[in-house]
């Protein structure tokens, strides 16, 4: 007699084992993932301080070619911004040699873009005006001048140093 073996079930389901492969991956991927996510505010208060501290450089650099000019760095009564100015004539800002488009950011918009929810600390400089001298160092010598960045809980500061100009972030 011929035994006839009776057809193979197609399968229903995964195997534990396939089941905790994919969950392995999702919690790897979860991992690198979740901390990009929360450090949001405090890559975008990073990026506002590294753009003060390059404005700033760029004044620096700007009064030491131009020692006949004063130059600074004057920023806005809200603490959203700051423009590259002449501190003789502090309500224009200069202009881009090459663009010819003003030498100023508004935190939020254009390259001030990635750092929307930052603000300059309303009790630091805001509304007033950093000069620089034909050195480099700040025009008004003392304590060196500390601007505050906020972006919700998370603050950063930049210090520039009176007598040598010296510029970091702490």
């Amino acid at each position: 007699m011929i035994r006839i073996k009776p057809p193979t079930r197609a399968r229903a389901g995964f195997t534990f084992i396939e089941i905790m492969m994919v969950v392995m991956i999702m919690a790897t991927m979860a991992m690198f993932a979740v901390p990009m996510i929360r450090s949001s505010n405090a890559g975008a208060l990073d990026a506002a301080a590294r753009l003060l501290r390059s404005d700033l450089e760029r004044a620096q650099v700007t009064a030491m070619a131009c020692p006949d000019r004063r130059i600074g760095l004057r920023f806005d009564q809200d603490g959203g911004g700051w423009q590259l100015v002449d501190a003789d004539a502090p309500g224009v800002a200069l202009r881009d040699e090459y663009s010819g488009q003003p030498i100023s950011i508004r935190l939020g918009q254009g390259r001030g873009q990635v750092a929307a929810d930052v603000r300059l600390d309303p009790t630091g400089l805001a509304g007033e005006m950093l000069v620089f001298d034909p050195l480099g160092g700040l025009e008004n010598p003392g304590p060196p001048a500390r601007l505050r960045l906020r972006s919700d809980e998370n603050t950063a500061a930049v210090r520039i140093s009176a007598a040598t100009g010296w510029i970091t972030i702490d």
